[in-house]
């Protein structure tokens, strides 16, 4: 399973426009409403999720995510907000990358091993900083995303 394969162009926003957390989850949930999901449930989950503690895994990511009964198959948008959000990151770093992720409740093995696949993708790649290094459209960023996840196979 390869992020690119749920991921778009349309789905990449290369600069949010939101000056907090919750803005900025909803406006990439906007986003990912335009796959059928309900936004306004989704976001409701995603933000049940952050209460439980945040998503902002450190250096400069979060990944919020969620499992809603709505949907046939995972959603993926990817975010960047290059001045940096608080997030309540792990490391208290403003996060600056942002994967949100929503799964059917029914999939919860494809739900965990996407997640596996965006922390390898951060992890194990240079995808981060070639995408913080410079203001770039959402086509150049969906164009490192494929050239960097096909360093991990």
């Amino acid at each position: 399973m390869e992020l690119t394969q749920l991921v778009s162009e349309k789905f990449i926003i290369s600069e949010l426009r939101g000056e907090t957390k919750e803005d900025v989850l909803k406006e990439m949930m906007n986003l990912l409403a335009q796959k059928g999901i309900d936004a306004e449930a989704a976001l409701s989950a995603i933000m049940e999720r952050e209460a439980l503690g945040s998503t902002g895994v450190g250096e400069q990511v979060a990944i919020p995510h969620a499992k809603v009964s709505d949907i046939d198959d995972v959603a993926i948008a990817v975010a960047v907000k290059r001045e940096g959000i608080e997030f309540s990151a792990a490391d208290g770093v403003p996060v600056k990358l942002l994967f949100m992720l929503v799964s059917p409740d029914k999939q919860m093995n494809r739900h965990l091993k996407t997640l596996a696949r965006i922390s390898k993708l951060v992890k194990l790649t240079d995808f981060k900083e070639r995408i913080l290094a410079e203001s770039l459209s959402a086509s150049d960023i969906y164009a490192i995303l494929q050239q960097e996840e096909s360093r991990l196979e």
